[in-house]
């Protein structure tokens, strides 16, 4: 059951508000994006009116907490509410930092030590950073850094904040290409007490297929000062003649730690594909799942069968409270 919670920081005082939150409050998150965002109104009533821009809203599922934020903009006089949680805070802070060949993960840990939040589990990578920022948020800075290392070592870093503290790790889908992690095949429903997969109970999904970021050349070269040494290449030529050249070229300096790891041919057979977009409505669902968790999806009759990573969610609450609503966008692994 979903119930939420309005915390008054300036009274220290918590307060169960679920009956008065109207129906449809909304709760969603993009994989690009590392604060989670709830919409929600209540209704006017005699018992709690007094929800402010600062206090705190807590949901719980079943006595488990899967959003904590704080208000960041209130309409008083429709009751209309929205609630981020505290990663937004890391778009919202500038700083000035300089960073001379130190790991990302190290940094990752710094910033997080410079904003006063709590670490959680961050995970170390290859990827070293030698920069100057001025100005710069600390949410910007960490995007870069997941793009440095996307582009050095073909591997997808998430930053989120959950369970008070805040994580830096690789993608699931990463760790699932390595044979390091099995897909979600069933998703729990419970309606009048009968338990069932709300994977089954599905609307007619959405499908789209892109070459919009497909690369299938791909060009390695290091740098030692203002020279660049190729290194490692590698091209698809049936893809090339069938949907034109489409070349990336990525580059690495001597001092970078992951140096000899980075292949033409690794990049080229993540980034060598043609991306399949599913979006799908589950109407039952009784269970919360995060955005960057991967689904084993088999529906025969939409042609519609494999891994797929979740790439943005948003769940719709309503009066029923064992079960709601759920839009899933879904990108093939």
């Amino acid at each position: 059951m979903i119930r939420t919670y309005c915390i008054k920081n300036s009274e220290n005082r918590t307060i169960d508000i679920t009956n008065v939150v109207k129906n449809e409050a909304k709760l969603k998150k993009n994989i690009n994006e590392f604060a989670w965002v709830l919409d929600f109104n209540i209704t006017r009533n005699n018992i709690f009116n007094n929800i402010e821009v600062g206090d705190i809203i807590v949901l719980k599922l079943d006595n488990k907490e899967i959003f904590s934020g704080i208000v960041i903009t209130g309409d008083i006089t429709n009751l209309t509410f929205k609630a981020v949680d505290y990663a937004w805070y890391f778009n919202k802070n500038e700083e000035i930092y300089q960073f001379e060949d130190v790991e990302s993960s190290i940094v990752v840990r710094k910033l997080i030590e410079t904003f006063g939040g709590k670490t959680g589990n961050i995970e170390t990578t290859n990827t070293v950073v030698d920069k100057f920022y001025f100005g710069k948020s600390l949410g910007s800075i960490i995007k870069e850094i997941i793009k440095n290392i996307k582009d050095l070592e073909n591997q997808e870093f998430r930053f989120f904040y959950r369970d008070t503290k805040f994580h830096f790790e690789r993608s699931k889908k990463n760790k699932y290409l390595r044979n390091q992690y099995l897909p979600i095949n069933s998703l729990k429903a419970v309606l009048n007490d009968y338990s069932f997969n709300a994977l089954n109970y599905i609307k007619e999904p959405k499908r789209k297929l892109s070459i919009e970021g497909m690369h299938n050349a791909i060009k390695v070269y290091k740098t030692s000062g203002k020279e660049y040494i190729q290194i490692s290449g590698a091209r698809d030529k049936n893809n090339i003649d069938k949907y034109g050249l489409m070349q990336k070229l990525v580059s690495y300096k001597d001092n970078d730690l992951n140096g000899g790891n980075v292949t033409a041919d690794s990049i080229l057979s993540q980034e060598n594909k043609v991306k399949e977009i599913i979006s799908l409505e589950i109407p039952t669902l009784s269970e919360f799942i995060y955005d960057g968790e991967l689904l084993n999806l088999n529906y025969e009759k939409y042609g519609i069968k494999g891994v797929y990573e979740v790439r943005g969610i948003t769940y719709i609450f309503t009066n029923h409270k064992d079960i709601f609503l759920a839009t899933i966008e879904l990108e093939r692994v």
